[in-house]
């Protein structure tokens, strides 16, 4: 029998910890792969936690095998898709996770890369990009569609039919309501509510959402 394909978590820091616990916890585990360990630019990342996984080098001068495959647990958009492109372009296979108990209704498609944490809900008529993550407890209602590389964090509510564009970043409890459109590398603050729509580059907090500044 060939061995099982092994999984390499990109980023260290504290979401890259949250992620091996949720690799864990998948119906993959043990069955299409096993876990390897970490990858992180910062040699020193893991120095005081306690973690079943080693650091197996730095992201910058890592040469991907055969037999692994990658997962971008990198909490910033950009960034996420800046450092997969470059694993790719070493021969990376990227993958994602899906926990055992997130909800994905039907015709929903999910791109290379996704990360679907606990509890997290695709409800149906969706299409989430590459490497997008959806966060614990965070839903995506009917109809909603969401760009390459965003990140919902934690408690979020993507209500019928909204729309994000690519690199968006939303804060914790952010509420957007039906038929809004986010436009590409938007962040929006933790708790805001989004009530019309928002351009691209754009930063908004608070309830209503307004904007800072621009951030292009």
């Amino acid at each position: 029998m060939n061995s099982l394909p092994k999984l390499v978590i990109v980023g260290a820091g504290g979401f890259g910890r949250e992620c091996l616990a949720w690799a864990r916890q998948c119906e993959a585990f043990g069955r299409d792969w096993t876990i390897k360990g970490f990858i992180d630019d910062n040699i020193e990342a893991l120095r005081g936690k306690n973690t079943p996984a080693p650091l197996l080098g730095k992201i910058s001068d890592y040469s991907p095998a055969a037999d692994e495959r990658f997962v971008i647990a990198l909490g910033v958009p950009a960034i996420r898709r800046r450092v997969a492109e470059a694993l790719e372009g070493r021969g990376a296979l990227i993958t994602g996770i899906e926990h055992r108990t997130a909800i994905l209704g039907d015709n929903v498609s999910l791109g290379v890369g996704c990360i679907l944490c606990p509890y997290a809900v695709v409800s149906g008529n969706n299409r989430l990009g590459r490497g997008v993550v959806v966060n614990v407890h965070a839903s995506v209602d009917h109809d909603a569609n969401v760009g390459d590389w965003s990140q919902i964090n934690c408690h979020c509510d993507l209500t019928a039919a909204v729309e994000l564009g690519r690199e968006v970043f939303l804060g914790s409890s952010v509420s957007i309501i039906p038929g809004v459109c986010v436009g590409d590398g938007a962040y929006i603050g933790a708790g805001a509510v989004v009530l019309r729509d928002v351009p691209a580059g754009a930063k908004q907090v608070g309830v209503p959402a307004r904007p800072i500044r621009s951030l292009r």
